[in-house]
């Protein structure tokens, strides 16, 4: 029920004549679940990062190699995150938001603390793949519960505080992950340990139970709002058997069940010999990229990561088998879309929500390319020891809180006065960013560089909640879990999937860790190109999506 008080915003849009505006929620209880939703999404970003922290302790421990730490932060999550976050965008969009939040938060922060009992590294990484499958649960969800608790013209900033978890989350795991690890390891030897867990495993349990207790939180305290709500459209109801949507979801992306599924489409049998040709060039590409990036990479600076008869299983087979599976189910999945929800394919699979995404996934790739080696690389240029990892701990937390925050902010007050506002924001946003990453690569004063990392990291995540909100003002209510599942994917698969790899492959190959990091400035030309074509494309898209919607058979 509202709190007293309580008023529609006065420019939201009309809302259905069946709904009743006592369901409007509250303005503090609004702030309230956002909130609770930014830690929600700070636990999402700790869990996900911890693995730098604990890296030296794990290579000790577990015998690990550089390459199957760089596994484990990246491609490997990166793939099952972001197949996952399809499927399961579906539960969002035809079930209740709130469990499903509820039990994602449960699923990888339990899969956390089972990470602290990993014996070696085939259960490390079944249990890294089971915090990527529930943390895939958690934006499409959350993107789509936001949009019913703010009026259009909020969502912005509200995204924007929503996804200053992502920094909150990554400070965190720096600062208190180095606590906690340093602290255990420096009061306790190996027969003083409480129950024999060393400092690594400590650390996975305290970053994995307090989210067991954050799930409940989440379940018995926020209200799953009206569909719609803000925006005059009628609300749908549950789907009556969500999870088997979930399964159909799946069977749409995996061969062989794509390939039977799209089988049994009548009339349609150019669209079989599409998903057939991509599988057989993406197998076909993956085999002449591992050939190649072995080949780029001196025999002993390869990371061999086991074998199959007398085939030597690379760093190189891992990656680029990943991209393949990456690049082929989501082409799949696309594809299917049209057989089976002609709107949401026709609002979705556009050129403009491609750019969107594209300008995600390569913005993506500029800062989760740099991200890993931020402290390997001031440790090498200026000299710095451990204890500097609390400094850029620090720096990018609340550099990069403030930078989704305002970026959101301003992207929202700069729409009022032009359509385009929010993609404005975003160009200049990130223009001035590659010009500060370029100087703080440079610099040899190591003041300099903390300041102008803290510039960078502040420009940088300008861009997520502007582009973000206007992913979701370009399709439907009932769409945009999915909405968020596809732009999610495009900075998952490119940014996390291909970022940390590409440039890691750069500083093998030429010695030269700063060169490599500088090779992500290559990116920022073809997005600011990008969002240049998007300032005339997005007013006409967002004015049009009821227009478009019903054209495709929608009925609103």
């Amino acid at each position: 029920m509202a709190s007293k008080g309580t008023k529609v915003d006065a420019e939201a849009a009309p809302m259905s004549s069946d709904i009743d505006q006592a369901k409007v929620p509250g303005r503090i209880y609004s702030y309230y679940v956002l909130s609770l939703l930014v830690v929600f999404y700070a636990f999402n970003f700790l869990d996900r990062q911890i693995i730098t922290i604990l890296a030296p302790s794990l290579k000790t421990d577990l015998n690990l190699s550089d390459a199957q730490i760089g596994l484990l932060f990246g491609t490997a999550f990166a793939l099952f995150y972001a197949l996952f976050g399809i499927p399961l965008a579906k539960l969002a969009d035809g079930w209740n938001r709130v469990k499903t939040i509820s039990l994602g938060l449960s699923l990888w922060s339990a899969m956390t603390a089972v990470s602290g009992f990993a014996g070696n590294f085939a259960q490390l990484g079944a249990a890294r793949i089971g915090v990527g499958i529930g943390e895939a649960s958690a934006s499409p969800a959350a993107y789509s519960l936001i949009q019913d608790y703010f009026p259009k013209r909020q969502r912005a900033t509200a995204l924007a505080f929503y996804s200053s978890g992502i920094y909150v989350g990554v400070g965190a795991s720096l600062i208190f992950g180095g606590a906690v690890i340093g602290y255990w390891d420096s009061n306790f030897t190996p027969e003083t340990r409480p129950f024999g867990l060393a400092g690594w495993q400590a650390t996975f349990l305290a970053f994995g139970v307090p989210g067991l207790l954050l799930a409940l939180l989440v379940r018995f305290t926020v209200r799953e709002p009206v569909r719609g709500l803000f925006d005059g459209i009628k609300s749908i109801k549950e789907a009556p058997n969500p999870f088997k949507d979930v399964g159909r979801e799946m069977a749409t992306m995996f061969p062989p069940f794509s390939i039977i599924s799209l089988a049994k489409v009548k009339n349609d049998r150019s669209a079989l010999r599409r998903n057939i040709l991509v599988l057989g060039a993406s197998i076909a590409f993956a085999i002449l990229l591992v050939f190649w990036t072995d080949g780029l990479l001196a025999e002993g600076k390869k990371a061999p990561i086991g074998s199959i008869g007398e085939f030597t299983i690379t760093t190189n087979v891992v990656q680029w088998t990943a991209m393949a599976i990456g690049v082929y189910c989501s082409f799949s999945w696309l594809q299917s879309i049209r057989n089976r929800d002609l709107p949401a394919a026709k609002l979705i699979g556009n050129k403009s929500f491609a750019m969107l995404s594209l300008v995600g996934g390569l913005a993506s790739f500029a800062s989760y390319g740099l991200s890993p080696f931020i402290f390997l690389y001031s440790s090498q240029t200026f000299g710095v020891g451990p204890e500097s990892a609390i400094t850029l701990g620090w720096i990018l937390a609340i550099s990069g809180g403030l930078g989704t925050i305002f970026g959101g902010a301003l992207s929202d007050r700069a729409k009022k006065i032009n359509a385009s506002g929010r993609v404005y924001v975003v160009f200049f946003a990130l223009g001035f960013s590659a010009i500060a990453t370029y100087f703080q690569l440079t610099t040899e004063n190591l003041t300099l560089f903390y300041v102008l990392l803290g510039a960078s990291n502040f420009l940088q995540i300008m861009w997520l909640a502007p582009i973000a909100a206007t992913t979701q003002d370009l399709v439907l209510p009932r769409m945009r879990g999915t909405a968020a599942a596809i732009f999610l994917l495009g900075t998952n698969i490119i940014g996390l999937g291909m970022g940390p790899y590409v440039v890691g492959l750069i500083s093998d190959v030429t010695g030269d860790l700063r060169f490599a990091m500088l090779s992500v400035l290559a990116m920022f030309p073809i997005i600011l190109l990008l969002l240049i074509l998007l300032i005339k494309r997005v007013p006409e898209m967002e004015r049009t999506v009821l227009e478009r919607a019903r054209a495709a058979g929608e009925p609103v």
